[in-house]
């Protein structure tokens, strides 16, 4: 118990030269857990020692394939080229479908989705209706945030698939100044020689919000008891419930200033993948 809590809600890592193990351990352990979790929440007269072990490896898998897209984010800023950015996408997004799939208990490489900049595609190798092309609320409320601080990057996000925005000055909060900041589903970032790390950076972040969608999962049999169809056939056809789960997680982390920014482990990743060097943390 004492491991899961550190895994899901403290996810602090041996800051050392071990930097790269710990990474993969917290992704593969977030995948696998989380997928044991909430196969043992939608077994169905199954064995929860069963459920649970099956759905953890098939989610440690996931895990393995979310570190090894965040890994190659790192080309972005090597080669100044955010053709990098898609492939990683795709990767990233075939390991949360299996993320996905696992705790909701249903066959190994059944269900896959993809999201797109304000768009999520489910599609099911097993079902009736193979395709569900759904929008994503908080990619459109973002948006809206971001695009009071920068100028919308259509390139950018077609490249990155993820909502962008640009502008030329830093950015000043209570936090003190900021040359990139992401809003979960959309990010704004300063246009300077150094925007391919910055954008790497913040790639990075989106993928961290998109692995704890992992929890609707968890809720669907508290879903499928909703007692309103209309409400129901909304998010089902035309919306996906993107919650942002991640928000908490980050915040219980702990809000930090540079040079302490990276004790907040979510920073330390995104920082560590950008740029795939050993990160200092004070």
């Amino acid at each position: 118990m004492k491991f899961l809590l550190i895994l899901l809600f403290i996810p602090q890592v041996v800051f050392s030269q071990n930097q790269e193990n710990n990474i993969l351990l917290y992704n593969v352990g977030l995948g696998g857990i989380t997928s044991g979790i909430g196969a043992v929440i939608n077994k169905k007269n199954e064995n929860w020692k069963r459920c649970f072990v099956r759905g953890f490896w098939q989610g440690s898998i996931g895990g393995l394939i979310n570190y090894s897209s965040k890994k190659s984010i790192y080309l972005i800023n090597k080669n100044n080229s955010f053709a990098y950015a898609l492939p990683a996408r795709l990767l990233n997004a075939a390991g949360n479908s299996i993320i996905q799939n696992a705790a909701a208990n249903e066959p190994f490489l059944k269900n896959w989705n993809f999201e797109y900049a304000f768009l999520r595609v489910d599609f099911s190798t097993g079902s009736a209706k193979k395709i569900r092309v759904r929008v994503l609320p908080e990619a459109v409320i973002a948006s809206g945030v971001a695009l009071s601080k920068g100028k919308f990057d259509i390139s950018t996000t077609l490249v990155t698939g993820i909502m962008s925005f640009k502008r030329k000055e830093v950015m000043r909060s209570e936090r003190g100044i900021h040359d990139g900041v992401n809003y979960g589903r959309a990010f704004v970032y300063q246009d300077t020689s150094e925007k391919y790390l910055i954008v790497a950076h913040e790639i990075i972040h989106e993928f961290q919000y998109r692995e704890y969608l992992v929890f609707n999962s968890w809720l669907q049999p508290a879903v499928a008891n909703v007692k309103a169809p209309g409400l129901k056939n909304i998010f089902t056809k035309y919306l996906y419930p993107d919650v942002p789960y991640f928000g908490l997680f980050y915040m219980i982390e702990g809000v930090y200033q540079y040079p302490l920014l990276y004790r907040n482990y979510y920073e330390f990743e995104a920082e560590r993948c950008a740029t795939s060097k050993f990160v200092k943390v004070q």
